[in-house]
């Protein structure tokens, strides 16, 4: 029902969701799989499958900038109305070091888990209560030097404060390490950006070496028209924001680029240059062989109306 939903209100979910996790249609080849990880697409569309909103927690472990997304409250489809709201966190079924020893070093979710709410109330029936007498105990003690029998007071807890206090020190506990893992330093941010980037990039790159080419003229149309449905709808601030970071993943791949990589882009950049170049001109080539062949046609329909009027005059 997720994938469906997906592909019925396509356009929604990808100018959405595009931006942060890249084109739909090879995250719905992604999701038709086995074994493979949900991401914002799923958490959206579920919103509407399920008719309610979903809060989405990711822990502050490797987190960067453009992970802030991943904080949110995601509603479904208007005109669905959500009556209720589910809380998940992000996160690994093993601890820090292993998800990082078995991930490079960095640290990565691969699995959620609901939030429930703290707050709970205990009724307890005074019946239940033990009624036992218990005598008081006592302490001997000296007082100017004879003894006597200090009386202690030995003040049992009630079932509910024992109840309340075992939940506090739990959920202190727990809190605590919350707390650590939240406000815990992101390390290998670097390393791990360029895994995931490198990631997709792979993905692309296998899905569109098997497509053929009826697929790819499919894809790139589809592309097209996101893009174009995206930018029609976009405010000026939101194209400056496009445009900027456009830019800024230009300079950091530039960056990052090895020799080869940039040979092979300046490489690219001439043969669309060439291509640009060859278009134009044979475009104005056209353009002139039509004005030449024009005029070539007034000098003919010119001499033709010379030649009978020359004619009308040796025939008068």
């Amino acid at each position: 029902r997720t994938i469906i939903e997906l592909m019925t209100n396509d356009v929604y979910y990808s100018n959405r969701y595009s931006q942060f996790v890249g084109p739909l249609d090879i995250a719905i080849q992604r999701i038709c799989k086995n074994h493979m990880f949900s991401e914002l697409y799923e958490i959206g569309a579920l919103c509407s499958v399920l008719g309610c909103s979903i809060r989405s927690i990711y822990p502050n472990i490797d987190f960067r900038d453009d992970m802030v997304f991943l904080n949110n409250i995601f509603t479904p489809i208007p005109p669905i109305t959500t009556n209720c709201e589910v809380t998940i966190l992000w996160s690994n079924a093993t601890n820090e070091k292993h998800a990082r020893e078995a991930n490079h070093g960095t640290w990565s979710p691969n699995h959620f888990v609901p939030l429930m709410s703290t707050a709970m109330s205990f009724e307890f029936d005074d019946s239940n209560q033990s009624t036992s007498n218990v005598m008081t105990p006592e302490k001997k003690t000296f007082k100017n030097n004879a003894t006597i029998q200090i009386r202690i007071p030995d003040f049992q807890s009630s079932p509910s404060r024992r109840l309340r206090s075992e939940i506090n020190i739990e959920n202190d506990s727990a809190q605590s390490v919350i707390s650590t893992t939240i406000h815990r330093e992101p390390k290998d941010i670097k390393s791990q950006h360029q895994s995931r980037l490198e990631k997709k990039r792979e993905y692309a790159r296998t899905s569109r070496m098997n497509e053929t080419n009826d697929q790819r003229q499919k894809r790139l149309e589809k592309q097209k028209k996101q893009s174009q449905s995206r930018r029609a709808i976009e405010t000026e601030e939101q194209r400056r924001d496009r445009l900027e970071k456009d830019r800024e993943r230009t300079r950091f791949s530039r960056m990052n680029e090895t020799d080869e990589q940039r040979q092979i882009r300046l490489e690219q950049q001439r043969e669309r240059s060439e291509a640009i170049r060859a278009k134009k001109k044979l475009k104005n080539h056209a353009s002139n062989s039509n004005t030449v062949q024009q005029r070539n046609i007034d000098i003919q329909m010119n001499e033709t109306e010379e030649q009978a009027s020359c004619d009308g005059d040796s025939m008068g």
